[in-house]
């Protein structure tokens, strides 16, 4: 396994253009140092008063801080361009560099022109006119300042393509995983390239296998959004939201954000949101569906679990909350009136006032526009906006006019709104099968389900809780009543772009949700129908959360390039016991054998030698990053305080607030998912863990087994599960 970049030590590459490349880059370096040094020089930033002066320098010393980490590694490829009959070389890198004093300029990889270096396009059309075309592309591994190699990927003069865009990306594969994710910017394929860059403002769902880049992608079209080039798509990084299933895939993940110069984003979970935007921070969130599939081996619970969970978040209980709120403050409002004696500046004082009926038509008129603020703050400006009017209330005496009115509207307010909280609200729905029953969207048998508990039998926390299926429901009150979106202060906006990790585990109503929350086509969803472990909350097919976000393409990443060949095959085989999406192509990379340890069912000590020896195996064979990946999170417990006594020192990743940090750990799979790691070990691979007769079961197997970079253990005393025998 070769060693990372950066570690690499220099080597003379045979290339007949080394020198004159190595030439240039010292020259680009120079040029970047000049021009730090000069933004660094506070006497250079001089302007006709010392309050401009100082904001010059401000302004040139951020420059700096910016372009500072980029002269170790300033690009990472070129493209020789003919245009209008004049041929130039042009830089790639990860951050835009214009060398005003020589030709040591650099291209940032996220404009247009740096996506032709992706790109298996020969020719284009540049902004100002004409037509250009590629001669030859090349990528250059530079690390400290120095280059190491240089590959043509296209080379018009040598017949075309080359093979080195396949050579480059093998060698990036090969090396070992880290302790967060990577960027790819380096090693971008045509076709994920294809969908980072689609067309900004519309909704896009990327389906992809395990090992496709599909989260790499998301977070890379974030940034990509970001750059000016988008004109009024841009997005602002500090009004983007990523959400990811757990908070330990949150961590691993968001480590790769400085590096595209999005620092700023919000990377949190579902529920972390939710709960942040309900103000009820201390709620603990529980999951017992999760809970009751992976411990139940009743098929029956299970799947009436599986079915009341996959209603609740149903799109159409958007529209039953909808009915059932405009029905509590249509009755609310029955008798009540509003009447408010207001002083005028130099005129009599008038009477506001405003009887039942009016106060009907108000509310009919906030849900016909369905502000995204809430009913209850669109109520409040309707009827302080109506008052201004009637009243013909001068610009200037506004404001002293709502001062007079805010109390009796806030006391109306109360009467008709105070009483309905998300938490309470949406329970109170689902206790009532009258409340279900008003918008005629349900059938008699969904109503009975909704009003069944498969769950009686797990226990839930002491303290004040919400399950993770229930909070969907209480986020539509939340956005009804109290409004939805990025808390800016006081105020509440749309997010600029919403990106969403492991997509085929949201509801359709979250989706429909997040869509109210975001900006008009703003929303990246990344996702594989097949690793679908929590289907119970997710989508039956990508046509449901098209159905709710209009406009929505769904785009299929058909390579994956996480595994080598034979462990690739192996995933594949499982899936194809249930798989929905389009087939899927490994890239060519062999290595190890796949692993498989087996004991006598009897085994005085299980399955613990069998794993220790594995770990000793794999670390044998060089890898560090090595994971034990166990159905459950007890289970990852208990083995690793059992493997201690097998001189084998696990650290156990079993709740969210741990953090991956590299090394041998041991987690369930519910936790692993998202991950990867050079060697991976799956413990109790076998039938009993993995029941072969039920798809969730084979599910929580494919991606047991997807999580390995270059080697896979299976692990079982007994038989070893028929799929992965």
């Amino acid at each position: 396994m070769s060693a990372p970049a950066s570690a690499r030590p220099p080597v003379h590459d045979s290339h007949p253009d080394f020198q004159s490349e190595t030439a240039h880059l010292k020259g680009t370096v120079d040029a970047m140092l000049r021009q730090i040094d000069f933004w660094e020089d506070r006497d250079r930033q001089m302007g006709a008063d010392l309050e401009t002066s100082i904001i010059l320098a401000d302004e040139a010393g951020e420059h700096a801080a910016m372009l500072s980490p980029h002269v170790h590694h300033p690009y990472f490829g070129s493209l020789k361009v003919r245009v209008g009959g004049r041929e130039q070389t042009l830089y790639i890198g990860k951050h835009g560099f214009r060398d005003v004093k020589g030709p040591h300029s650099v291209v940032g990889w996220d404009s247009e022109v740096g996506s032709l270096f992706y790109s298996d396009a020969l020719g284009w059309t540049p902004r100002r006119g004409g037509q250009g075309v590629i001669k030859r592309r090349r990528q250059l591994d530079i690390a400290a300042k120095t280059l190491h190699r240089v590959t043509d990927l296209y080379d018009d003069e040598a017949g075309g393509d080359t093979g080195g865009r396949e050579e480059v990306l093998l060698r990036r594969l090969e090396e070992g995983s880290t302790a967060g994710m990577r960027d790819v910017v380096e090693t971008l394929q045509p076709e994920q390239n294809t969908a980072m860059r689609y067309s900004a403002g519309t909704p896009v769902i990327i389906q992809g296998a395990a090992g496709s880049g599909k989260t790499t992608i998301g977070f890379h079209r974030l940034a990509w959004m970001t750059n000016a080039e988008r004109g009024p798509q841009q997005a602002r990084a500090e009004a983007c939201m990523v959400l990811m299933p757990n908070r330990v895939l949150a961590t691993y993940a968001a480590r790769i954000l400085p590096e595209l110069g999005i620092g700023a984003v919000n990377v949190t979970t579902p529920e972390s949101w939710a709960i942040g935007l309900l103000g009820l921070e201390k709620l603990e969130v529980t999951d017992r569906t999760l809970t009751l599939l992976l411990t139940d081996h009743d098929n029956t619970r299970r799947a009436l679990a599986w079915r009341r969970a996959k209603l609740l978040g149903d799109a159409r209980m958007l529209d039953v909350i909808r009915t059932h709120l405009w029905n509590r403050f249509n009755a609310a409002l029955r008798g009540q009136a509003l009447r408010e004696e207001v002083a005028l500046n130099q005129r009599e004082p008038q009477t506001f006032a405003l009887t039942d009926t009016e106060l009907h038509a108000i509310l009919r008129d906030v849900f016909a526009a369905d502000p995204l603020s809430g009913y209850r703050t669109g109520f409040r400006r309707a009827v302080e906006d109506l008052a201004l009017s009637q009243l013909n209330v001068p610009d200037d005496e506004e404001a002293s006019v709502l001062r007079q009115l805010s109390a009796p509207i806030t006391a109306l307010l109360g009467r008709v709104f105070a009483s309905t909280t998300p938490v309470t609200e949406a329970r109170r729905l689902l206790g009532s099968p009258e409340a279900l029953r008003s918008s005629g969207l349900l059938t008699e048998r969904e109503i009975a389900l909704l009003g069944t508990d498969p769950l009686s039998g797990i226990p839930t926390p002491r303290r004040a809780h919400a399950d993770a299926t229930e909070l969907p429901l209480m986020l539509a009150v939340q956005a009804f009543t109290g409004g939805i979106g990025r808390q800016d202060g006081r105020n509440l906006e749309p997010f600029d772009h919403v990106v969403l990790d492991e997509a085929q585990d949201y509801s359709p109503l979250l989706y429909a949700l997040l869509g109210r929350a975001t900006r008009p086509g703003h929303l990246t969803a990344l996702g594989d129908l097949n690793q679908g472990m929590h289907g119970y909350k997710g989508p039956s097919s990508w046509e449901a959360v098209q159905a709710v976000l209009p406009g929505a393409e769904v785009l299929t990443l058909g390579r994956t390039y996480r595994s080598t060949r034979q462990i690739t095959e192996l995933g594949a085989r499982i899936a194809a016991t249930y798989n929905r999406a389009a087939q899927v192509q490994g890239v060519d990379r062999d290595g190890a054998e796949v692993q498989r340890y087996t004991a006598p069912a009897d085994a005085p000590y299980g399955e613990l030698p069998l794993i220790a020896q594995a770990v000793k195996d794999a670390q044998a064979a060089g890898h560090v990053n090595i994971a034990i990946v166990t159905r459950r999170a007890v289970d990852a417990d208990r083995l690793a305080e059992a493997l201690r006594d097998h001189d084998t020192d696990a650290q156990p990743i079993t709740t969210q607030e741990h953090r991956f940090r590299g090394g041998l750990v041991v987690l369930p799979v519910s936790l692993a998912k998202g991950l990867e790691f050079s060697a991976a070990i799956v413990s109790s691979a076998n039938a009993h863990t993995y029941d072969e007769s039920t798809e969730y079961e084979r599910r929580l197997l494919y991606v047991s087994a997807s999580r390995a970079l270059h080697w896979l253990a299976l692990v079982s005393v007994g038989e070893l599960h028929p799929l992965v025998a």
